[in-house]
């Protein structure tokens, strides 16, 4: 038994149900499943263990809360003294922001007013031809300078030297695991297998392994095929069985690590204003159904050249996340149901 876990007895149902179970004495969560009684009592030499105890999480997340209210403090400060900098007073930006809303407001009336003539004389069709012609215009334009400001990551190589930089310090590491599709009968290789090291344990990240796939994305040309595929790649994953050293296992779930992972690239996903062609909610719509399928997505805070934090993500939420601020790095444990439930067929 680790040394930071305790046997525990947790009650239900005003104590009319009882289960003994491992607590984690610095979060506070439970670890793995209940204990029946019997063996319980003979590794707690013969008596019934101590109630569990919910006080170290709610001592937990009280310092969390002083922490983030630091920074909120902080960053109301920083936003206070360049508004002092500047000259600007709260009623100055109140005033402001209040002008513009009644510009915009009044544009948008005319624009209206504009789009009624336009549907009296052509027709309501051509009106949103019309308008559709504009959008795509205009976002064709936005598009353009995006892609020209954007640092950007050329190909699946570089995004997993970059992982493997960057994730070395929370995760013990190991690269093309062997394994064997269990239904198809065919050898497979995943590009990462991942360890929680000891100090994510401690802050209730579960101590299993789990997968992470690679992969590039072109967003500009066979966006919906390339995803689609490496997606399903991940699923698959799920249903195999690993080697690694000896130690065969199957991986808790599978996260998906692409340059999509990255705000910046996620913008360049294309949805110019074409009706029926929409790559962003495609992209969104694969993701939520693989996250059924225990695969979620490894998104990054920052950009290729600064990463200011990660967050693992399903279709529940999010499970666990990094953030660095002031040279202090500090994780979160979302909630643990988020991969606990997912299950195929689960609804």
């Amino acid at each position: 038994m680790h040394d930071h876990l305790s046997l525990r007895t947790r009650e239900f149902s005003g104590g009319n149900n009882k289960h003994f179970v491992n607590q984690c004495l610095q979060c506070g969560e439970q670890r793995g499943n209940s204990i029946a009684r019997k063996e319980a009592l003979r590794l707690n030499g013969g008596v019934e263990p101590p109630a569990y105890d919910d006080s170290i999480t709610i001592e937990r997340e009280e310092h969390r809360s002083h922490l983030s209210q630091g920074w909120s403090n902080a960053h109301a400060e920083e936003r206070r003294i360049t508004a002092l900098i500047h000259g600007w007073s709260f009623e100055s930006v109140q005033a402001s922001f209040a002008q513009e809303k009644k510009r915009l407001d009044e544009a948008n009336n005319r624009l209206s007013e504009l789009l009624v003539e336009f549907e009296a004389e052509f027709g309501e069709e051509k009106v949103i031809n019309c308008l559709i012609q504009q959008t795509v215009s205009r976002k064709k334009r936005r598009y353009a300078e995006r892609q020209e400001v954007t640092e950007r990551f050329t190909d699946e190589k570089e995004l997993k030297v970059w992982f493997v930089e960057h994730f070395t310090r929370d995760f013990h590491i190991y690269e093309e695991v062997p394994g064997i599709h269990l239904a198809e009968k065919v050898n497979v290789r995943i590009d990462f297998v991942l360890y929680p090291k000891p100090h994510l344990i401690e802050e209730g990240f579960i101590e299993e392994p789990f997968g992470i796939e690679v992969k590039y994305f072109k967003q500009e040309s066979g966006f919906t095929h390339k995803t689609s595929r490496g997606i399903w790649q991940a699923i698959s994953y799920n249903d195999c069985l690993f080697n690694l050293n000896g130690h065969e296992f199957k991986t808790k779930f599978c996260l998906l690590f692409s340059n999509l992972s990255f705000l910046a690239e996620t913008a360049l996903i294309k949805n110019l204003g074409y009706e029926g062609e929409n790559d962003q909610m495609e992209w969104s719509g694969m993701l939520h159904v693989a996250n059924h399928a225990r695969v979620g997505v490894l998104s990054v805070s920052g950009d290729k050249e600064l990463m200011k934090g990660w967050v693992m993500r399903f279709a529940g939420g999010s499970y666990f996340s990094s953030s660095s601020y002031n040279n202090e790095t500090t994780y979160r444990l979302s909630n643990l149901n988020t991969i606990n439930k997912i299950r195929i067929g689960n609804f």
